[in-house]
């Protein structure tokens, strides 16, 4: 050890309780403490980094920062003669204790300086470091905290609990707080907050539980809230219940309404898990089978591009999506192995709030095979392996979205709507987008419209990276029709395609030849067709105004399929075209109406949605996806204006040249790879709105001419083809589950597109060969172009 000058003179800053402190693994790969290096923490900025080979991301951060001293921790794991040492011999009181980790590791920590030869050790105890190397052993993990939070509910107040009328029943005393007044029931117990009843909770379907003790005062008194004794915490907080919401809350005023019954908070200790905790544990201990149809065992797996993804809870939709994503060459081939790369250039002070930085990392992480190995138990027998943690990626890519940044679980294909999106924005700021992998999901979709009267035509082409097929519902003779596991014969994947490509009847439709209303026909084909196709199943239907799931069989085969007879034919020499629609006169020159996602429209309106409260449902959550909307449309549905139109949006009376726009704005948009002009004219049309100035670049082509260029340079990055219409099933996620509101996600992956080709299916970390992969029940398709 020694006493270098950047020790001596050393000023460290103290983590605050808000301060991400990154200690238990490395933000740019997955080493972590328990490997024998363990992880160096940044005693300047609390980031993260591997200390030994072969990546050294500390060293490289301290060369990158100037920020030299780091802590060093590694995590033992203690052996079992020390664990049974400090295990008292006798339980004197229920107590479930936090269990911490210093009961089951021992915890190795030193100093060391970047800034001398070698990472050198530095002497312990310097009192202008010392403070902040505790700080960081006492401070949470920038991650701990989120396993919990993830299978906890978002609970919030209610006025039910500001409204309290509190007497405590004849004959309350503290002595009565340890059994149901009802019953014999020592467990699980909620107190009045009203009267200071004591009842058991809830009997469960299968008989456990209470005995409905809890309820039942409610249903008889009126009283509406209670907490769950044995939850109550010296922070103040517990679970608590309103009956009236019939739902968890919290109660912030808990210590007053505590003290009413004599009850001091600060003293309280925690002796029963709460609601979040036995979630956590019920949620976690949900495995999907994983064998063969005739109950024998399917073989763990593990290896480069067989890493499986541990769940974060309710993160499997995440898991799945990234397996299939990162099973396509053109994803692969762009972030592994270039991470050096990006991570000499990149300008993100904090590695784990950069996206490119947690692409990179869980490229490596699923293809170095460097963290999958099975597990082998005292008898030397193969399990599962432990797989890696997407902690910091979702955080990065899910930063401030309405749904993926919480904890619920979420809809696979709408993250990889939105997964392609932020990669896209992202990767225009590197050499102007062209190494974009997302270009691989690109293709053109022709519309073409024909009136009935005239006969003339009209087509019009759109971008697209993804198709949304409907299914046809054809229950099996006998089925229930209202039974909620109705069965349904399977249908063809060429009859979903033949559905969505086929004509439809626009009635209604204002000619512009005619000038007047015609009927009109109208049908969707594609113009080119991409590398990569990604396909959603719409196997979902309004019952009741309440989505249900359908498990209707689509019979998808592995083998070569042809789309051709789905192609477009473009404009005939013998059609005549209609004329085009003259514009709307605007003082503005554009109307400033927020723009909706049509998909998104579409999908709605197949579960059975107004078309009226679809588009409104989606400008009110911000063009946030399909489960947004639904669950908008949801909570208003009592709304007395549901069904009004949105008003119009009244032209402005200034230009768009006029507008000034925010510079700050120009120059984020621009650094995504947008030209000035356009990012200032789109700030212009959208009244300075950044989010939905992004949303009308990413969505709509430039038809400028000093925009030429850069529409020359994105054509040469395109993958899309006119031509080859041969694919093959390279992937696929399934949702097992009733429900579209839970369940559980899984992923199938074909490795190599030939006959020898394998399949795995991917349970989060668990990963296993796949012989008969079972694509007929999948949510989300993708098919590989077989150029």
């Amino acid at each position: 050890m020694s006493l270098c000058e950047h020790a001596l003179t050393a000023r460290l800053p103290l983590p605050s309780s808000s301060t991400p402190v990154y200690k238990e693994e490395c933000t740019q790969c997955f080493d972590d403490q328990d490997m024998a290096e363990g992880v160096d923490v940044c005693l300047t900025c609390f980031n993260g980094g591997c200390p030994g080979s072969p990546y050294n991301h500390a060293h490289q951060h301290s060369m990158k920062s100037g920020h030299h001293l780091a802590l060093n921790i590694r995590r033992v794991a203690k052996t079992a003669s020390e664990t049974d040492e400090q295990r008292p011999a006798k339980l004197t009181k229920l107590e479930i204790k936090e269990e911490s980790d210093g009961d089951k590791y021992e915890y190795q920590t030193f100093v060391r300086c970047w800034g001398c030869a070698g990472g050198a050790k530095v002497e312990s105890g310097l009192e202008n470091i010392e403070p902040t190397v505790q700080a960081v052993i006492h401070a949470v993990e920038a991650s701990k905290g989120q396993e919990i939070k993830a299978w906890a509910e978002e609970v919030t107040a209610c006025e039910h609990f500001g409204s309290l009328e509190q007497k405590p029943v004849e004959g309350f005393g503290l002595d009565k707080l340890h059994q149901c007044s009802s019953c014999d029931k020592h467990e699980n117990l909620w107190m009045c907050l009203s009267c200071g009843h004591v009842g058991c909770g809830r009997r469960q379907y299968d008989g456990s539980g209470g005995n409905n003790h809890a309820v039942e005062h409610f249903q008889t008194t009126g009283h509406k809230v209670s907490i769950k004794l044995g939850t109550i915490t010296p922070e103040g907080t517990a679970d608590a219940y309103c009956y009236v919401c019939d739902d968890n809350r919290m109660d912030p005023q808990l210590s007053t309404h505590l003290q009413a019954f004599q009850i001091n908070v600060a003293a309280q200790q925690k002796t029963e898990k709460s609601i979040a905790e036995l979630q956590l544990e019920q949620n976690l201990r949900f495995d999907f089978s994983m064998t063969t149809a005739d109950g024998k065992d399917l073989v763990p797996m593990a290896g480069p591009g067989l890493t499986g993804l541990r769940n974060l809870g309710n993160s499997c939709y995440l898991a799945s999506v990234m397996q299939c994503v990162f099973s396509i060459d053109r994803f692969r081939d762009r972030y592994f192995p270039t991470a050096s790369d990006h991570f000499a250039t990149c300008t993100q002070q904090r590695p784990a709030h950069c996206v490119l930085c947690q692409l990179h990392k869980l490229a490596n992480g699923l293809w170095s095979g460097r963290y999958a190995e099975l597990e082998h138990d005292a008898d030397g027998n193969a399990g599962h392996q432990r797989g890696i943690s997407p902690v910091h990626f979702k955080a990065a890519i899910a930063k401030d979205h309405y749904e993926f940044s919480t904890m619920r679980q979420q809809d696979a294909f709408e993250f990889l709507q939105h997964l392609t999106k932020q990669v896209d924005i992202v990767e225009r700021g590197v050499a102007g987008g062209a190494q974009n992998p997302t270009k691989v999901l690109d293709f053109t979709t022709e519309e073409r419209l024909q009136c009935t009267e005239c006969k003339k035509v009209r087509y019009k082409t759109q971008p697209s990276n993804s198709v949304s097929l409907p299914v046809i519902k054809r229950p099996i003779d006998g089925a229930e029709e209202d039974s909620a596991q109705q069965t349904f014969a399977p249908v063809e994947l060429a009859e979903c395609l033949e559905l969505m490509t086929g004509e439809e009847t626009v009635e209604g439709y204002n000619c512009p030849y005619c000038q007047h209303p015609t009927v009109a026909t109208k049908s969707t084909r594609f113009a080119t067709f991409p590398k990569v196709l990604a396909v959603q199943v719409r196997r979902f239907e309004l019952v009741n105004w309440v989505p249900q799931k359908l498990a209707i069989p689509v019979q998808v085969p592995l083998g070569n399929i042809d789309l051709e007879s789905y192609h477009g034919s473009g404009s005939q020499p013998e059609e005549e075209l209609l004329p085009e629609d003259e514009p709307v006169s605007s003082p503005a020159g554009e109307q400033q109406e927020q723009q909706v996602d049509e998909e998104v429209v579409v999908q709605l309106e197949s579960m059975g949605f107004p078309r009226v409260r679809c588009v409104k449902a989606i400008k009110k959550t911000g063009n946030c996806g399909a489960e947004a909307a639904m669950n908008w449309i949801f909570e208003h549905m009592e709304d007395p204006d549901i069904d009004a139109p949105e008003p119009e949006q009244q032209p402005q009376q200034t230009s768009v040249a006029s507008i000034t726009v925010d510079p700050a704005a120009v120059e984020q948009l621009m650094a995504m790879g947008f030209p000035k002009d356009r990012v200032e004219r789109a700030l212009g049309q959208t009244s300075g709105d950044a989010n939905r100035a992004l949303d009308r670049l990413l969505s709509s082509a430039d038809s400028d001419d000093d925009s030429a260029m850069a529409n020359s340079e994105a054509e040469a990055t395109r993958d899309d083809s006119a031509n080859a219409t041969n694919f093959k099933l390279t992937g696929f996620v399934s949702h097992k589950g009733t429900s579209v509101h839970c369940g559980h996600y899984v992923a199938s992956v074909r490795h190599g597109l030939d006959d020898t080709g394998k399949w795995f299916l991917f349970n989060d970390a668990k990963v296993v060969e796949q012989p008969e992969p079972q694509p007929e029940q999948a949510y989300v398709y993708f098919f590989t172009r077989i150029d």
